[in-house]
C-alpha cells in the first residue's frame, strides 16, 4: 500500500482517535546517530531528523535514553511513541507503524589517505588488492553486512583469507599503523572524526558495500490514528520542501 493509499485509510478512521501533544522519543547513546553535547543537549542526525518530523507535526517532544531491545518492547506497550533509525521486519510491523525512509545507512570502505585511489569495485576486487597490497581488510563478526559477503566468508577460502575479525575500536589503529588495508564503517563517522581532526588520517572510499533505508517506527499502541496522520503529513511536507535532504546532507560535508 502506498503512503497515500494508507494516509487515506488512516483519515477514515481518525474520528474515533484523540490526538497526542506530547509524543516521547527513543534515543541512545551511539554516535554520531544520537549523542549529548556539552549543554546535556541530545544532537545527532537522527535526532534532527525525528525532531523535524515531530515539531513539523505540531507536537512537543521528549527524549530518553534507552538500550535498543528494551525500547522495543517499550514501544510494544506504547510506553514510547517514535523510534528512529530502525529497519523493517516482519515482527516490528505487528506493533509499529513505518514513516520513512528517514535515511539510508551505508557501509563504506575506509582507508588511509594514499589508498584512496584503490581500484575496488567488487568483493572480488577486495581480493585482488589484498593479494596486490599483501594486507587484509577489517570486518566485525557481529555487523551484519551483505549475503554475498556472509555467503563468500563462509563458502570462498581465498576471499575469507583477506579479512580479518577486529573489534571496532581498534579498526583504526590497524588501518593507521598499516596492519590493515582498510574496514568497513558508517560514512558518517568518518566524516565527523574529520570534522573535529583535520589531520585525521582516514578516508571514505568509494567502495559501498551495504547501502539499505532505515525508517521511522511509530508505536501502534502510544500513538493513536489522529497523531499518526500528523506524522504521515509532516513527512510528505519535509521530503517535499528539501528539509530531511538538507538535514542528511549537514552531516556528511566535511569541513
Amino acid at each position: 500500500m502506498t503512503s497515500i493509499a494508507f494516509l487515506l485509510c488512516l483519515t477514515l478512521t481518525a474520528s474515533w482517535s484523540y490526538g497526542k501533544e506530547r509524543l516521547i522519543i527513543r534515543v541512545g547513546e551511539s554516535f554520531p546517530n544520537y549523542y549529548q553535547d556539552e549543554n546535556g543537549d541530545w544532537q545527532g542526525v537522527d535526532v534532527e531528523l525525528a525532531r523535524a518530523l515531530v515539531v513539523r507535526a505540531g507536537f512537543e517532544y521528549e527524549f530518553r535514553s534507552i538500550p535498543w531491545s528494551r525500547a522495543l518492547v517499550m514501544a510494544k506497550e506504547g510506553q514510547i511513541d517514535i523510534l528512529a533509525n530502525a529497519n523493517i521486519t516482519a515482527e516490528r510491523s505487528e506493533y509499529l507503524y513505518w514513516i520513512g525512509p528517514e535515511r539510508y545507512t551505508q557501509l563504506n570502505l575506509v582507508v588511509r589517505k594514499e589508498l584512496l585511489d584503490m581500484p575496488i569495485n567488487s568483493l572480488d576486487d577486495l581480493v585482488t588488492q589484498c593479494k596486490k597490497n599483501r594486507g587484509l581488510f577489517g570486518y566485525q563478526r557481529n555487523v551484519k553486512y551483505t549475503p554475498e559477503f556472509h555467503r563468500r566468508l563462509e563458502t570462498d577460502p581465498e576471499f575469507a583469507a583477506c579479512l580479518e575479525s577486529v573489534v571496532q575500536p581498534l579498526n583504526d589503529d590497524k588501518v593507521l599503523h598499516q596492519r590493515l588495508l582498510g574496514y568497513f564503517d558508517e560514512p558518517f563517522d568518518i566524516v565527523l572524526e574529520r570534522k573535529r581532526d583535520p589531520q585525521y588520517a582516514l578516508v571514505v572510499h568509494p567502495f559501498v558495500l551495504l547501502k539499505e533505508p532505515v525508517f521511522i517506527g511509530v508505536s501502534k499502541k502510544g500513538v493513536n490514528v489522529d497523531s499518526l496522520i500528523k506524522l504521515f503529513e509532516a513527512y510528505e511536507s519535509l521530503l517535499l520542501d528539501g528539509t530531511l535532504e538538507k538535514i542528511r546532507s549537514q552531516w556528511m560535508q566535511e569541513g
